[in-house]
C-alpha cells in the first residue's frame, strides 16, 4: 500500500448503550419482530381492531426498554489518511452492538466523491460517493479476524462525528490535504 501524504489522527464519536446485555439485545429484537408481525397480520387480514391494543402495548414496551437502556457518547480512534488520489477513513475499533465491533477501512478515490458536507449542528462529516469498504470483525477473544467480513465497492456514504475533537478544524484539514471541497450546513 502507498505511504500517505498526511494522516490526521483524532477521535470520532460512537454512541454506546448504558445497559446493554445479550438478554436486552434479544429482548429488543423479539419485541421489534412481534411489532412487525402484528403490522403484517393487520395488513394481510385488513383488521387492525384485534391487534391494536397488543400493538400499542408492544410499542410502549419497546420504547420503555430503549429508554431503560439509555445511551452515551464515547470517543474512538479515527484516522483520515490522505493520499495523492484517494483517502482512507480508518476506524481501529468501531462499536455496533454488544456482539459486534469492527476494524474498518473505507477508501474513497477523489474522482468518485460526489460531495462532502459538514453538518454543524450535529458535528457530522458525510462523504458521498463510491466507497470501497473493507471491514474486519473482532472475535470474542479480542483479536481481529484475518478475513474481512465485508469487502464491497458501492455508491454510498461514509460519515463520522467530530465533536470528540473540538480543537481540530476538520473542514480545513480535509480541504488542505485533498482536492475535496466541503459544504458547510449550519442548520441541519
Amino acid at each position: 500500500m502507498d505511504k500517505p501524504n498526511y494522516v490526521l489522527r483524532t477521535n470520532g464519536r460512537v454512541t454506546i448503550p448504558k445497559r446493554d446485555t445479550i438478554t436486552i439485545h434479544y429482548l429488543k429484537r423479539t419485541i421489534f419482530l412481534l411489532i412487525v408481525l402484528m403490522i403484517i397480520f393487520g395488513l394481510v387480514f385488513r383488521d387492525f381492531s384485534r391487534i391494536l391494543r397488543p400493538l400499542v402495548i408492544m410499542v410502549v414496551a419497546f420504547l420503555m426498554l430503549q429508554a431503560y437502556v439509555g445511551k452515551y457518547a464515547v470517543p474512538f480512534p479515527l484516522e483520515i489518511r490522505f493520499y495523492d488520489t484517494y483517502l482512507v477513513l480508518y476506524r481501529e475499533k468501531y462499536y455496533y452492538n454488544t456482539k459486534l465491533s469492527r476494524m474498518e477501512f473505507d477508501t474513497f478515490y477523489y474522482k468518485d466523491i460526489k460531495k462532502c458536507e459538514y453538518k454543524a449542528l450535529t458535528h457530522r462529516i458525510n462523504i458521498f460517493g463510491v466507497v470501497e469498504g473493507i471491514w474486519y470483525d473482532y472475535q470474542k477473544d479480542g483479536s481481529v479476524s484475518t478475513v474481512p467480513s465485508h469487502h464491497k465497492k458501492v455508491d454510498s456514504i461514509s460519515y463520522f462525528y467530530t465533536d470528540m475533537a473540538p480543537e481540530i478544524d476538520f473542514v480545513a484539514e480535509i480541504e488542505h490535504h485533498s482536492p475535496i471541497k466541503v459544504d458547510i450546513l449550519e442548520n441541519m
